[in-house]
């Protein structure tokens, strides 16, 4: 059983203001002369609380079929992205936010563009 010293999490930080981007982190690595001083440093936080999380069968049938998808749920969301996807520019940062897409005004459902106009594109 474990225990802890405080109920706050918190992620790990950067103690710089600079970016944090792919090409700055691996430049930093490649230069040699960096004062100690102005070398990035991560730290974590040493209070934080620690949340037992139940084995996949220990979940009731009704948590579990809202945790995880069928193959056929898979089949169907993976068939949607890659007509979504490409229509999206190929870049995750166009993906269209819910406020642009289409409402079925039956379901509810929100409905991406590009099934009502296959010459949808918004890169």
């Amino acid at each position: 059983s474990s225990s802890s010293s405080s109920s706050s999490t918190t992620p790990p930080q950067l103690s710089s203001s600079q970016s944090t981007s792919s090409s700055s982190i691996s430049e930093h690595h490649h230069q040699q002369k960096t004062p100690k001083d102005q070398r990035r440093r991560l730290t974590f936080n040493e209070d934080v609380t620690v949340v037992p999380i139940p084995m996949r069968d220990e979940y009731s049938g009704r948590i579990r079929d809202r945790l995880w998808s069928t193959k056929e749920e898979l089949y169907r969301n993976a068939s949607r992205n890659a007509l979504e996807f490409p229509a999206e520019g190929w870049d995750y940062r166009t993906a269209l936010e819910e406020e642009n897409m289409y409402q079925c005004t039956v379901t509810g459902e929100l409905i991406h563009p590009v099934h009502c106009d296959p010459n949808y594109y918004s890169p």
